[in-house]
């Protein structure tokens, strides 16, 4: 008798426990889905209708009347996107701040942007990602003496990195540079959230997690290696941004750019490889480059693992084939694995049968190096996606039911989408909305249940030919 849940494949002792399980964690939930859905479509049709979205998207569309054919793109990266010049000295400026600010950790602090403006993704009204490293703690105590914390063994949440998070945050709230200055706690990594005063930027610090700064390199190398590829990315970012799937549905941007990267990932159509090589591929006959048990090195210039992009593919067809991909795909019955370049189904991987020797191996470099047993993968929920290096981390953990299954209706996608026009009349309807949203009313006969991701291609179905 079969006494595994069909939806997150965890087992149960009897077949009863597995029913209520059932009942109680996902038939219950699915009720919510279509409230929830219905939700997320009135949240994007507030944002894209709210009076600085319009004035935007009439300064796109001007834009894109009077630019030339084929650069439809880079102008609307010029109008949505954040000049990386610009980002950089606005970045030394906050970078300046706080090791004005931060004096008592004296020379031992160094201080490192990671993120969206480092890999040349940063869209307009982005944060700015900090990662705060401190080697060696020098904090003078109030009778005057200085006491020196030496980095201990490292260990999750360990006394130094408390300590250095709760002097931080006292020093940002009591500075004149930084305001809306709140502890996040509670997070998978805790970051301070605060505000630059001078520039504007909204800025979240990480003191205890040099991790991101690996993924971020990874990704330039990406971004870097192609133009076609960078406008994909860039293009995806704005889009999400715009249909309110970043924030509302809980999909962050560094999920979205992976699940890119995935697709990348897949046999190239008519060639004998991918475009991007898996990163078990690129890791082979490196030494390795290890953080906090993981090993982070990987090798995109060699010509055996250089990024293959055949000069026949266009941005366009790289953005087609993202969202006919993930139509096409059922994801919430597998484990996406940007390491391997495969998609493994959850089954298998509950039961190993995929023999995934990488990952156990992992996660005893891990656990050594913290000095306590490595969290393991979270299976059980609504969308599994790996990280590329971290295999123990489910990058999709937080995001929402209503991204697994729910319903569309095809005449919704005939009133959001329209007709394939030009390129011209194609690009102006992608990034500045859709200009009305149909009502959220109840759901006719011709619904469909469709797999997640299902709706990255239900509002433009114009990139079908």
């Amino acid at each position: 008798m079969n006494r595994r849940c069909h939806a997150c494949c965890k087992t149960f002792e009897t077949l009863q426990e597995c029913l209520k399980h059932d009942l109680l964690e996902h038939s219950l939930q699915n009720k919510k889905m279509n409230c929830s859905f219905n939700n997320l479509c009135k949240a994007a049709l507030k944002f894209l209708t709210t009076p600085e979205k319009l004035e935007e998207r009439a300064k796109v569309r001007e834009c894109l009347n009077h630019c030339n054919a084929g650069d439809e793109l880079l102008t609307i990266f010029q109008i949505l996107c954040m000049n990386n010049n610009n980002l950089e000295l606005q970045f030394e400026r906050i970078k300046s701040c706080l090791h004005s600010g931060l004096k008592v950790f004296g020379t031992q602090l160094e201080i490192h942007a990671f993120g969206s403006i480092v890999s040349k993704l940063a869209l307009k009204d982005c944060d700015i990602d900090v990662y705060l490293d401190v080697k060696e703690m020098q904090l003078q105590e109030a009778n005057g003496t200085s006491g020196k914390l030496k980095s201990p063994p490292f260990m999750r949440n360990s006394s130094k990195h408390d300590t250095i998070f709760n002097t931080v945050y006292r020093i940002l709230r009591e500075s004149e540079n930084f305001s809306q200055v709140r502890p996040i706690r509670s997070a998978r990594v805790p970051i301070i959230k605060c505000k630059h005063n001078s520039t504007g930027f909204s800025i979240d610090i990480n003191v205890s997690c040099p991790n991101s700064l690996e993924n971020t390199r990874f990704l330039q190398a990406i971004v870097e290696s192609d133009d076609r590829i960078h406008s994909m990315l860039l293009f995806l970012k704005i889009w999400a941004k715009h249909m309110q799937i970043i924030n509302r549905a809980n999909v962050t941007s560094y999920c979205l750019i992976i699940l890119a990267v995935f697709y990348l990932q897949q046999p190239l159509q008519g060639h004998d490889r991918s475009i991007i090589l898996p990163v078990q591929r690129i890791q082979q006959n490196l030494s390795a480059r290890m953080v906090q048990g993981i090993n982070y090195s990987f090798d995109i210039e060699c010509e055996e693992n250089r990024v293959y992009l055949p000069a026949s593919i266009t941005t366009l067809d790289l953005i087609k084939g993202f969202f006919n991909f993930y139509k096409n795909l059922n994801i919430s019955e597998y484990v996406l694995s940007p390491y391997l370049g495969v998609h493994i189904l959850r089954k298998d991987f509950v039961d190993d049968k995929c023999a995934f020797l990488a990952y156990h191996n992992q996660l005893i470099t891990v656990s050594q190096y913290f000095g306590d047993d490595a969290q393991q993968f979270e299976i059980d929920r609504c969308v599994c996606i790996q990280d590329p290096f971290n295999l123990s981390h489910n990058i999709a953990r937080s995001m929402l039911c209503i991204d697994f299954t729910f319903p569309v209706s095809r005449s919704d996608v005939r009133a959001i989408t329209g007709t394939v026009g030009e390129h011209q009349d194609f690009l102006e309807n992608l990034p500045t909305g859709i200009a009305e949203w149909p009502s959220c009313r109840k759901l006719n006969e011709e619904t469909s249940y469709k797999p997640f991701l299902y709706h990255i291609e239900i509002y433009y179905r114009k990139f079908q030919p």
